[in-house]
């Protein structure tokens, strides 16, 4: 819930009061997925102030894995654009 109010200066200031999270930042976990060199990553995860939990445990950089495509109709479009993406490559 936000708070209004006014600062020193006379700028109107809004403020989260019942949404901070409980749980400090150093204990909130790291992200973990697997970076470039290969060592998982430290950044905190993406926080849901409302439930104080993780969204999906993840950092913004790294937001989880794409399940794909769940229909039929887009598994063919898949298809569809890796064939044109083939043709393209095979041309030069």
């Amino acid at each position: 819930m936000p708070a209004v109010y006014i600062d020193r200066k006379g700028n109107i200031r809004f403020s989260w009061l019942c949404n901070d999270p409980k749980l400090p930042k150093y204990k909130r976990g790291t992200c973990g997925a697997k970076t470039r060199k290969g060592q998982p990553c430290q950044a905190p995860p993406v926080w849901n102030k409302a439930e104080d939990k993780p969204k999906n445990g993840r950092c913004k950089l790294h937001g989880g894995l794409s399940t794909g495509a769940k229909t039929e109709a887009g598994r063919n479009a898949i298809r569809a654009s890796n064939k044109a993406r083939r043709k393209d490559i095979e041309k030069v």
